[in-house]
């Protein structure tokens, strides 16, 4: 399906939509340029309870679940965040990362993992995050954590431990299909900016293309309306 809806771009849409590119590089140039899109992690604002930003998932506490494409890298976060005196929601180092891969092996797994569990049971996901019971003064939590193997076959703990309450954990398996949407949509549209920007350079001079990618999807956003306008025009002039 994704080949065929890139053959329909390419074919429908690339056309026209060089055209417009062209003219609005050049325009771009003598203008001032879009502010970038920040990713979650590089947004020093915070946010607020009233305010969540997109892709954020609270569970519970100050524990949110986060997808976000920081540093070009899309991850899942399972994240302790901090409220500040002023009310404003920030990011701690206090939590685990995983690649969407490991996301959905996790997702497969959650029905039968039977955490907290009192029996010691432990729960391995793609041989990369260990999840276990931890119990704090009688209160069951579910730990995750990642590590890594060594040349040796040995394992390394990371230092960051992510602590979920029972409830917490009910809350991330209720939110697991919310989270998967989200990894699916910011895949697919970094794919779709990566595989424009590639075609505009194929197209023209790099020197005469000096874009980012907050610039192409601005301009894919215009071409894209313009595309649907011309093509109202068409239908009502054949009435």
């Amino acid at each position: 399906m994704n080949s065929l809806y890139l053959d329909f771009c390419h074919s429908t849409v690339f056309p026209d939509f060089f055209f417009i590119m062209k003219r609005a590089s050049s325009e771009s140039a003598s203008s001032k340029t879009a502010p970038k899109k920040l990713s979650t992690f590089n947004n020093t604002g915070g946010f607020t309870v009233d305010s969540i930003p997109p892709h954020h998932y609270h569970l519970g506490e100050n524990n949110y679940a986060v997808v976000s494409d920081f540093a070009n890298v899309l991850n899942v976060y399972i994240r302790k965040f901090k409220t500040n005196e002023n009310g404003r929601i920030f990011p701690t180092k206090n939590g685990v990362s995983f690649s969407p891969y490991v996301w959905e092996s996790l997702v497969t797994e959650m029905d039968n993992s039977s955490l907290p569990s009192e029996t010691g049971k432990v729960l391995i996901v793609r041989d990369t995050l260990f999840l276990t019971s931890a119990w704090i003064e009688n209160v069951p939590y579910v730990s995750l954590q990642r590590y890594v193997t060594k040349q040796d076959f040995s394992r390394q703990f990371l230092s960051s431990v992510c602590l979920l309450t029972e409830t917490e954990w009910n809350q991330l398996q209720c939110l697991r299909k919310k989270i998967s949407e989200s990894c699916k949509s910011l895949m697919f549209n970094n794919f779709l900016k990566k595989k424009t920007l590639l075609e505009v350079s194929s197209r023209f001079p790099r020197t005469n293309l000096q874009m980012e990618l907050s610039d192409v999807e601005m301009v894919l956003s215009m071409s894209l309306t313009e595309l649907l306008a011309d093509n109202i025009k068409r239908r009502i002039a054949r009435k």
